[in-house]
């Protein structure tokens, strides 16, 4: 959980925060090569992503908050994830991988190829789940 705290009060972080994230801040920029922050927020949920306007990154950090009173001044709330089709792809890739060696343990062969493969797959997918220090310091 990262807590970021203030001394604006709530309405004025909350328009800080549509300031800085708006698109119009990021006019200009080249679509397909500058990195910008999108941002989306819904009352007082607030999500942000580095990446370019116009690509779809697989596996970058995407940072949920909220934005919460804390008496007369406010704070963001929240965490670094990474967004529900990754975990979703990296659910199916290790379930498939799980399917192949049942089919093979059916079959009644050697399980070292398969066992070495699904290490690898586990592994992998592991390291692209984590967020690293680095991709939470751009935020």
């Amino acid at each position: 959980m990262v807590r970021f705290s203030c001394d604006l009060d709530y309405e004025e972080l909350i328009a800080k925060w549509d300031e800085h994230t708006s698109p119009a801040r990021f006019a200009g920029s080249d679509d397909n090569m500058d990195l910008i922050f999108v941002s989306k927020r819904k009352n007082n949920s607030v999500k942000l992503v580095r990446r370019a306007r116009n690509s779809r990154e697989p596996f970058s950090t995407v940072f949920r908050g909220k934005i919460k009173k804390c008496g007369d001044k406010s704070e963001i709330v929240g965490f670094f994830t990474k967004t529900f089709f990754d975990y979703a792809f990296v659910t199916l890739l290790i379930g498939l991988v799980f399917y192949i060696r049942s089919v093979i343990i059916e079959r009644a062969e050697q399980l070292t190829s398969i066992n070495a493969i699904l290490a690898v797959v586990i592994v992998g997918s592991l390291l692209l789940l984590i967020n690293t220090r680095a991709a939470k310091r751009r935020y």
